[in-house]
């Protein structure tokens, strides 16, 4: 047997593991840092478009939250259902009418939705979080005394991932390599940056200085956007590090996966490291075992399968079954890739929440 030929596979799943490690420890820490003697006014700020199956839970949710003083703003973006309906059946919920886009100027629609959402907010802390998320109720009290304690002008935090359907077992092992590649946990800087905008809690004085969803109007999508400008203005950026803040549920079928994943895909291309293709094929070619059948390549992949079974738990209510069925995820984020890659390839308009975008995201 040639034991060469399984290096490059086993030095992959090393790597792929050596990024992983670490992580699950600062996510599932008991950090407590000091409360402060006031707690500020914090302003949660919810873009929704036609959302209506998702607001009850959030709002909910939202509803119960365990602070002393915040406000809750929903910003229906020219929704077509029973958004505006039914956020305006909760009591503590601020309904804004959105209004068109500025025709001199191409935006984003979510980034559109959040500024006017900032435009009415009070609170000296501004939470922008996604319509599809549900926060446990002391969620933001502990976010907002580790985004103080820190010194940040921006957190975020890894969400847990609601998954009751087969078919979302899947993206235990895609969520993992998204880790591996990403570093969530690594000091921010350029093209190695790491938030996640169904999360993003600013520091009202932070947001406005680097101009706010104004300042990303027309990229397709605003997270990366905004923490690039955090970092090259000197604000800092933390990740949350302790037990989950909020749960979610992404994607409900594979054309939504997929469908995000291309919009993703392109708008982070730009901050990504250039070495970041190098370590995500290495790390599927550990993986996968290299696609060898023989013994070597097959105890890799085995050795693979065992380790996305263990460190998928933490990230969801991922079961055995996706870590058994882990070489369909990864032909599944294969093939997501290459249809993203060719849209920045073939120069492809983008339709998002049934608004189009031309290709330069503009």
């Amino acid at each position: 047997m040639d034991h060469s030929s399984w290096l490059v596979p086993a030095g992959g799943l090393v790597l792929f593991a050596m990024r992983l490690l670490p992580w699950r420890q600062l996510f599932r820490a008991k950090v407590t840092p000091p409360e402060p003697s006031v707690w500020p006014r914090v302003t949660v700020i919810v873009p929704a478009r036609n959302e209506e199956a998702h607001l009850p839970r959030l709002l909910s949710s939202l509803a119960v939250l365990d602070y002393p003083d915040y406000e809750v703003i929903v910003i229906d973006d020219r929704s077509t259902d029973g958004t505006a309906a039914i956020a305006a059946t909760f009591d503590r919920v601020k309904v804004v009418a959105g209004v068109d886009r500025p025709e001199h100027r191409r935006w984003g629609g979510k980034q559109w939705a959040c500024h006017q959402g900032a435009a009415v907010a009070t609170g000296d802390i501004l939470l922008f979080t996604d319509a599809d998320t549900e926060h446990y109720p002391d969620s933001v009290r502990r976010a907002v005394a580790q985004l103080l304690s820190s010194g940040a002008g921006l957190l975020s935090a890894l969400p847990y991932h609601a998954n009751p359907s087969l078919w979302e077992q899947l993206l235990g092992p895609f969520q993992l390599l998204i880790i591996a590649l990403t570093a969530p946990f690594a000091p921010p800087r350029p093209r190695r940056l790491f938030v996640i905008g169904q999360y993003l809690m600013f520091r009202r004085e932070a947001y406005l200085a680097i101009g706010g969803h104004e300042a990303v109007a027309g990229d397709f999508a605003e997270d990366l956007p905004l923490a690039n400008l955090m970092v090259a203005s000197g604000h800092l950026i933390h990740v949350y590090r302790g037990p989950n803040l909020f749960s979610v549920r992404m994607y409900a079928s594979i054309t939504e996966f997929v469908r995000g994943w291309r919009r993703n895909f392109r708008s982070g291309f730009i901050y990504a490291s250039p070495l970041a293709g190098l370590w995500a094929t290495w790390m599927i070619i550990g993986i996968t075992g290299g696609m060898r059948a023989d013994l070597g390549g097959l105890v890799v992949m085995g050795l693979g399968g065992l380790f996305i079974a263990w460190r998928q738990r933490a990230l969801g209510r991922f079961r055995l079954i996706g870590a058994w069925l882990w070489p369909l995820s990864i032909g599944l984020f294969t093939w997501a890739t290459l249809l993203a890659i060719s849209d920045l390839v073939l120069r492809r308009d983008m339709v998002w929440k049934g608004r189009a975008y031309g290709a330069g995201g503009r």
